[in-house]
């Protein structure tokens, strides 16, 4: 009801013509510009109401076929929110008490029908009250809701990146092993291919692993030029695994794109936002389609400057034959928070990001959905003008092939590592390169070792993560001991939560898994350095 001009809507359920005039006129009187309909019987009642559209219903309570009270059940039963005052010649106590209880705002005796538009705004701003609070209290738990969806995720982040930690571990020294066994098997024989193989799915394995960490917010952002098709495949076999079988996926990937210039994590998670949002479109039951193509933006498709028409892009594109975005919701979409999922299934905050990445590469994004017929989000890339053809991962960069005659030094190291196999592999291969090598379990130790060994350490190479004292922690102290000490951190988490300018006064930072062969490459460029 609108307080400035006091118009009010009225439904009346009332047999009793000159009741309606009486109660009309009251309203009148006191000022309100009513509008107003009538239900005589039940079957009125019932025919008007799902279109029903008023600020009060003014119920009899006792008509020839229908009470005030079925009344009020049957708006509950068809979810009608509006406030029912029952009105009666009844001054019967247990009426006014029934009537209460099962959902009437307010009970009136048609003897003391001059105080009904009192009644009635009183009776409204009750229910806005109510209604407000209703609101406040579904606002609450929304958002209690979200935190602990949040706290849950920020758990799975915490256990994918411990998880990840001790398998690049076991990655590093599957690696490192089956490189030293390369360095001795005589190459064309099936065994030197098996072992080539071994890396090459180690090599996977890290693939996985860096993608754990992207889904985990782990990995620090970084950009990269990549081939938009290989870095889609290796993506979707992650992506997936989360798919229900009954659910098909296409590609439809032109052949020989140009490079794009992106940050694979931020990538990973468009890609995953895109085609999770699709699945939940088709119920899970039907075609999600991935294609990538050269286009141009059209003049009607988005807000652009002159400059942007006619320019070609590297499109990315997910389709999927779902049910569509209603026409009032598309203008939503990206606003943060913004769902037309069911509470619990989505937060509304996927598109937001897909958004903010895609802006933030210089790129766009356009949607095409009618409600029925499924719909179609294209992301608009610029490209690097070389094309790129090239199998290799974009995760990670390949083993190269140097010659040993490179990697052999006499400096003294010190190792510092918690595990144990992966501790003793380095030592064993870097003394075989001829270094001298002193080893330590923790942060701690490594310390003490450099600080009571009676040789000079050339070079300290640390885990980051390890007990006692973890890597960071390690270097701070031996800086304050000698600043000009060479140090290399080697991590198989992520350095998104370290201090980067403690980090930019290291020599070299090496990322879990590594083979030794990478290791002792590092080694002599940081001794040259």
């Amino acid at each position: 009801m609108s307080v400035e001009t006091k118009r009010l809507k009225v439904f009346f359920l009332e047999d009793n013509p000159d009741d309606v005039e009486l109660e009309l006129y009251e309203l009148k009187k006191s000022g309100f510009d009513v509008v107003y309909d009538v239900a005589r019987n039940w079957k009125e009642f019932l025919d008007k109401l799902p279109n029903l559209s008023a600020d009060i219903i003014l119920a009899d309570y006792s008509l020839p076929d229908i009470t005030g009270i079925e009344a009020i059940a049957l708006c509950r039963q068809m979810k009608i929110d509006i406030p029912v005052i029952l009105i009666t010649g009844e001054g019967n106590e247990m009426i006014a008490v029934d009537s209460l209880r099962l959902g009437a705002i307010d009970y009136l005796l048609k003897r003391n029908i001059a105080g009904l538009s009192a009644r009635i705004s009183r009776a409204l701003e009750i229910w806005n009250e109510k209604k407000a609070k209703q609101r406040a209290e579904a606002e609450g738990k929304r958002l209690q809701e979200l935190f602990l969806e949040t706290q849950k995720m920020e758990a799975i982040g915490r256990l994918a990146g411990g998880i990840a930690h001790d398998f690049n571990n076991i990655l590093t020294g599957i690696m490192g092993y089956s490189e030293l066994s390369l360095q001795d098997a005589p190459k064309g024989t099936q065994l030197y291919q098996r072992l080539q193989s071994l890396i090459m799915l180690s090599q996977r394995g890290a693939d996985l692993v860096k993608q754990l960490l992207i889904f985990s917010r782990k990995m620090p952002l970084e950009s990269k030029t990549i081939e938009l098709n290989a870095f889609i495949l290796e993506t979707m076999q992650f992506i997936s695994r989360m798919l229900e079988e009954t659910i098909e996926i296409r590609y439809d990937l032109r052949k020989n794109l140009p490079r794009i210039e992106c940050d694979t994590s931020q990538f990973t998670q468009v890609l995953m936002n895109l085609v999770l949002n699709a699945r939940d479109a088709i119920s899970n039951q039907g075609t999600i389609t991935v294609k990538t193509e050269i286009c141009s933006l059209a003049v009607d498709s988005l807000p652009l400057k002159a400059a942007d028409l006619g320019k070609e892009y590297v499109c990315l594109s997910v389709s999927d034959t779902g049910i569509g975005i209603e026409s009032e919701n598309m203008q939503k979409i990206f606003e943060p928070f913004f769902t037309t999922k069911e509470l619990g299934k989505g937060t509304g905050i996927g598109l937001s990001v897909v958004y903010s990445i895609v802006e933030a590469h210089g790129g766009f994004i356009n949607v095409n959905s009618q409600k029925g017929e499924g719909t179609t989000i294209k992301i608009y890339l610029p490209f690097v003008e070389t094309l790129y053809s090239t199998d290799e991962s974009p995760f990670y960069d390949s083993i190269a092939d140097k010659e040993l005659g490179k990697v052999y030094g006499t400096e003294t190291i010190l190792f510092a590592e918690d595990e144990d196999v992966l501790r003793e592999l380095i030592v064993y291969v870097l003394k075989s390169f001829g270094y001298n090598v002193l080893s330590a379990r923790d942060g701690a130790e490594a310390l003490n070792v450099y600080c009571s060994s009676q040789q000079k350490i050339d070079i300290v190479i640390s885990d980051l993560m390890m007990p006692n004292k973890n890597g960071i922690d390690l270097f701070k102290e031996l800086r304050a001991l000698n600043p000009d000490v060479k140090f290399v951190l080697s991590t198989g988490y992520s350095l998104s939560e370290q201090d980067e300018t403690v980090l930019e006064k290291m020599n070299a930072i090496v990322t879990k898994p590594y083979t030794p062969m990478q290791l002792a490459q590092l080694i002599r460029e940081t001794m040259r350095a």
